[in-house]
């Protein structure tokens, strides 16, 4: 009986996390908090068109975690702050034939002369993706690969230049926790002579430490992204 009971908990359990999974009923609440209505991976898009995704489009396939991410931006001689979306469910670090639709061409014996219409990622399964697993993808993403040939859905040019370091802005409905451990560690590093609040939990200086003698430079991304790892481990 009592396992029987268990297996009843572990169930629902089970359930009350699939539920938990973004869908299109989350539209509204996510648009209020800034995500894109409309947005296209960055990409190399030559001789090819970037695929540009509805907001309702990420939420269909339900997706584990959707980020948003700011990035400021010359865009055809404008400054602006740009807002990407990273979906779990999407393998944006294919390769273009993964990612290749519509093909137009013929094939002449071994000569292949198809080109693609669009670039989509796939769908991938982010069942056992963690939270910081993604988001460091996300950001590697979008600070790594550099935009190229890009065009609106009107087919005109979008020119970009001078693009600053991506920041995560949400995942989810949440502010993204590594904003506020980046921000507590650099807060410590300008003050070293202040006791910090946090040392009554947590030994920031031990973690900060050990992530500056594993050869991380302080009051960087990847140096607050060791200090949160170091940070869950400890809990």
């Amino acid at each position: 009986m009592l396992r029987f009971i268990i297996i009843i908990l572990v169930f629902c359990s089970t359930n009350s996390l699939a539920e938990k999974r973004l869908g299109p009923e989350n539209f509204k609440e996510l648009s209020n908090l800034g995500y894109n209505k409309k947005d296209a991976y960055a990409d190399d898009y030559s001789k090819t068109n970037a695929y540009w995704f509805k907001l309702e489009e990420h939420l269909k396939v339900r997706p584990k975690y959707l980020a948003l991410l700011s990035q400021k931006m010359t865009m055809n001689g404008k400054v602006n702050v740009n807002q990407h979306i990273y979906n779990s469910k999407h393998h944006f670090f294919g390769d273009k034939k993964s990612k290749c639709i519509g093909k137009k061409g013929l094939v002449v014996g071994p000569l292949n002369l198809q080109k693609c219409e669009f670039l989509k990622p796939a769908i991938i399964d982010d069942t056992d993706l963690t939270k910081i697993t993604f988001a460091n993808m996300a950001l590697d993403h979008c600070n790594e690969t550099k935009v190229k040939n890009l065009k609106d859905e009107e087919g005109k040019i979008l020119k970009i230049k001078d693009a600053k370091k991506c920041t995560i802005k949400f995942i989810n409905f949440s502010k993204y926790e590594f904003a506020k451990v980046l921000k507590k560690v650099g807060k410590s590093a300008d003050q070293p002579k202040k006791k910090s609040k946090l040392k009554k939990n947590v030994d920031f200086e031990k973690l900060k430490k050990q992530c500056k003698d594993l050869g991380f430079k302080p009051k960087t991304e990847k140096f607050g992204e060791c200090v949160l790892k170091l940070l869950e481990n400890s809990n």
